[in-house]
C-alpha cells in the first residue's frame, strides 16, 4: 500500500512539472506572437504635382502605367470605344519620365510606350495619345525558310502597318473587333525586330518603345538549339528525379551524337584527324567507318 502511495505521489509530481512546462511554453508563444489590434504608426511623403494621361487603343485593352525604371503606379481599362482614361497621378518634382504598356482583351499581345520630358516644375497633362497595337508572334524562333504569323489588336478598321528591322513593311485592316494578321513570309537566318503602327482617322499611332524580337536559325542554330533543349532536358531530369535512370540517359544522349555524326560526317573530320593522329589526313577525306571509332563506340 505504501508503495502505491509513494507511485501516485511521483505520477502526480510529474504531471505537474509536465503541465508548468507547457503553461510556459504557451506564455512565451503569446508574449513572442502577439495577437489583436496592434498600433502602427505610418509616415509617407505625397506628390507636389499631378500626371493625367488619356488617350485610346484598343477596346478593353488593359493599361498599366509605370514609372521609367518599371515601377507601377497606376493601372485602367480602355472603354468600348478603346478610350482610356488615367488622372491624378501624384508625382514629384523632377519627374521625367513613365511608361504605358497595353494589354489586349484577349491577352495575345502588348506594346510598350516610353515617354521622357525635363524634370517637371508643374502638373502634366498628356491627351489624345494613340498607343500603338499590341503585338505577339506565333513563334519567336523559327527555321530559316519557315513562315511566321504575327497578330494582335488596335483601333476597329485602323490601318496596321508591320515592320521588320530588315526593311520589309507589311500592311494590313484591322477588323471590327481591331484583331489584325500578318503573314510573314521566309526570312534568312538572322536576328529581326519587329513592330506595329496604326493609322486611325488620319491619326498615326505612337512608335512602341520595346519592339518584338524574331530568330530565324540557320541548320546548324536548329541543330545547336535541339542539343541545348535535349541537355536542359536532361538536367531537369536528373534534378528532379533519382539518379538511377542515368543509365538509360546516358546511352540515348550517345546515340543522338552518333545519329548527327552519321548524318553530316563532313562536319567532323577534326574529330577524325585528332583520333587518327597521322598527317596524311586532308580536310576533305571522309571519315573511316563507325567501327573505327573506338571512342564512340555502338
Amino acid at each position: 500500500m505504501h508503495r502505491m502511495i509513494v507511485m501516485r505521489k511521483l505520477l502526480l509530481l510529474l504531471f505537474l512539472i509536465y503541465s508548468l512546462a507547457v503553461t510556459g511554453k504557451a506564455h512565451a508563444q503569446i508574449i513572442q506572437n502577439p495577437t489583436g489590434r496592434l498600433e502602427t504608426g505610418v509616415s509617407a511623403s505625397v506628390g507636389e504635382f499631378y500626371l493625367n494621361v488619356s488617350g485610346f487603343v484598343s477596346p478593353y485593352a488593359s493599361i498599366i502605367l509605370t514609372s521609367s525604371d518599371g515601377t507601377f503606379i497606376r493601372s485602367a481599362v480602355a472603354d468600348a470605344n478603346g478610350n482610356f482614361f488615367i488622372s491624378q497621378v501624384l508625382i514629384n518634382k523632377g519627374f521625367s519620365g513613365f511608361c504605358l504598356e497595353a494589354v489586349d482583351f484577349a491577352r495575345v499581345g502588348d506594346s510598350t510606350t516610353c515617354f521622357s520630358f525635363p524634370p517637371a516644375t508643374g502638373s502634366i497633362t498628356m491627351n489624345n495619345l494613340f498607343l500603338p497595337p499590341t503585338l505577339a508572334l506565333s513563334r519567336n524562333e523559327v527555321a530559316q525558310g519557315q513562315t511566321v504569323t504575327a497578330f494582335g489588336y488596335t483601333m476597329p478598321g485602323a490601318t496596321v502597318t508591320l515592320k521588320l528591322s530588315n526593311g520589309q513593311i507589311l500592311t494590313t485592316r484591322a477588323d471590327s473587333k481591331g484583331y489584325y494578321s500578318f503573314k510573314v513570309p521566309s526570312l534568312a537566318a538572322g536576328t529581326y525586330e519587329i513592330y506595329a503602327k496604326a493609322t486611325y482617322q488620319d491619326k498615326e499611332s505612337l512608335t512602341p518603345t520595346k519592339k518584338v524580337e524574331l530568330k530565324s536559325l540557320s541548320l546548324w542554330q536548329q541543330i545547336l538549339a535541339f542539343l541545348q533543349d535535349i541537355l536542359s532536358k536532361i538536367i531537369r531530369f536528373f534534378t528532379f528525379i533519382s539518379f538511377g535512370p542515368l543509365w538509360i540517359a546516358i546511352p540515348i544522349l550517345i546515340l543522338i551524337i552518333i545519329l548527327i555524326i552519321r548524318l553530316w560526317p563532313e562536319k567532323f573530320t577534326f574529330l577524325y584527324r585528332i583520333v587518327r593522329r597521322t598527317a596524311t589526313d586532308s580536310f576533305n577525306q571522309t571519315p573511316k567507318l563507325l567501327h573505327d571509332w573506338w571512342w564512340v563506340g555502338y
